[in-house]
């Protein structure tokens, strides 16, 4: 038998304004216009002006958006009156998809085969491979261009993508990435041919640095021949696709939300003095909101009309005062970051000079909720003395040493990084003998910590960074 029962429960919900607020402060300061362009064209009661006139000068330049009181800076500013002036906007850099596009149309090749190209070149990954099988390939081009394909001839505009720059493109593993790059080399060179012969015929070896498995396999009796060929590929690039134009996904160029500037001895942190977009009422939807509401009797067509411009009108009101509030939270944010790490920004860019800091710290500090922080320090940077930096960077766990003290955990992952980076590489260190290591030198850490850390810093174990003598 069925029994009804009555509960009250207490639930935490956001609004719509709610929601809308938490995803404008994720929005970085550089891509707001954008943002706000989006909601321009979603409320007809919300127009932008781009530029306004200098009355003074009689020329007209970017209007830069005042939000309430909130600091902000100009982009020429010297900063610490030392730090010299930078180049805030980012560079414009062409995609890999489109660089390569670009090549497969001086192939040559047929109507269908630049169809079957551009489908390969749009199915790459960010490393440059594709990771999809051939026959999903086929059936994709069946269902979206009706094209009835064999293996074959997806298999031969493959072969030509694979030949375009940079070598190594459009591979679907690393073994074919490999070969590829090697085929393109000298052929009459013997360490390059020793050197296809291991990725082809050694590669599960070659993987796991098993060098007498290879040296048996390859029937070597020159042990230096080997040392050799390992060496050319190492010098091969793995991730084809990440390095476009010569730029490394590793060294993104940083555009800075905030300034850290020097005022009478004292560091403060301000935003930075972008162009913004000046919103303002749209007076030919007002003016229409007013007639409507002064019709002595209203239709049901006018009811709706007006209900809808009120509507429009409210969040509009709410967008304006949400961009003043977006600058106060952010600016505030940063602030405490500041605070809290202080003898960075004075001192140096030495990782030693970082405290152990979490989201829960800044939380605490702005009165906020510790996700909140994490959505406002995604994708934002900080220029100061020593360089532009994420503000992700400041954020470390703690590490307790031998005096008793809290440092950051990036200082004993940067130590890490530098003992396997001075090893002895036909007998490296294995976690545990780190672990030694580094209690000798005050830090207490245990052994599933240092390969936690290892692993974050993408290293590999010891048997792998074993080098052949």
């Amino acid at each position: 038998m069925q029994k009804l029962q009555l509960e009250q429960k207490l639930a935490q919900r956001l609004s719509g304004q709610q929601i809308q607020f938490i995803k404008l402060l994720q929005v970085p300061t550089v891509a707001l216009n954008d943002y706000i362009s989006q909601e321009v064209t979603a409320n007809p009661l919300l127009d932008e002006r781009k530029e306004v006139e200098n009355k003074e000068e009689g020329a007209t330049e970017p209007f830069v958006q005042d939000f309430s009181d909130c600091r902000s800076t100009e982009l020429n500013k010297k900063i610490y009156k030392t730090q010299p002036s930078r180049d805030l906007w980012t560079p414009a850099i062409v995609s890999l998809q489109e660089k390569l596009k670009e090549q497969l149309y001086l192939l040559h090749l047929s109507k269908v085969g630049y169809i079957i190209g551009e489908h390969l070149i749009g199915s790459l990954d960010q490393d440059g491979y594709l990771q999809c099988d051939l026959e999903v390939v086929v059936q994709d081009l069946h269902v979206m261009h009706y094209l009835e394909l064999s293996l074959q001839e997806v298999e031969e505009v493959l072969t030509a993508i694979q030949r375009l720059d940079p070598p190594g493109i459009a591979a679907r593993n690393l073994q074919e990435c490999l070969l590829i790059q090697l085929r393109e080399q000298d052929q009459k060179d013997p360490i390059i041919r020793l050197a296809q012969r291991v990725i082809s015929s050694c590669f599960e070896a070659f993987t796991k640095k098993h060098y007498e498995t290879m040296v048996k396999k390859l029937g070597l009796t020159d042990r230096h021949l080997l040392k050799n060929a390992l060496a050319y590929i190492a010098r091969l690039n793995p991730r084809p696709g990440r390095h476009n134009h010569g730029i490394d996904d590793t060294n993104d160029y940083l555009t800075p939300d905030f300034i850290i500037v020097e005022h009478q001895g004292k560091l403060t942190a301000e935003l930075v003095h972008y162009p913004v977009h000046r919103l303002r009422f749209n007076k030919k939807y007002l003016t229409m909101l007013e007639a409507y509401e002064q019709k002595p009797r209203q239709d049901l067509e006018s009811q709706e009309m007006v209900s809808f411009l009120k509507k429009k009108l409210e969040h509009a009101k709410w967008f304006m005062e949400a961009l003043s509030q977006r600058s106060q939270t952010l600016l505030k944010t940063m602030e405490a970051i500041l605070q809290l790490q202080y003898t960075f920004f004075v001192e140096g860019e030495e990782t030693d000079r970082l405290k152990p800091m979490v989201l829960q710290h800044v939380a605490d500090k702005v009165g906020m909720d510790a996700s909140t922080i994490s959505r406002i320090v995604n994708q934002k940077s900080v220029q100061g003395k020593f360089g532009v930096y994420p503000l992700k960077f400041f954020f470390s766990e703690g590490v307790r040493t031998a005096t008793g003290a809290d440092i950051s955990n990036k200082v004993v992952k940067n130590r890490i990084l530098e003992l396997i980076d001075s090893e002895d590489k036909q007998n490296p260190y294995s976690d545990e003998r780190m672990v030694d290591l580094l209690m000798a030198e005050g830090y207490h850490v245990a052994r599933r910590t240092v390969t936690k850390y290892r692993k974050q810093l993408h290293l590999p174990v010891a048997r792998l960074r074993k080098v052949l003598a």
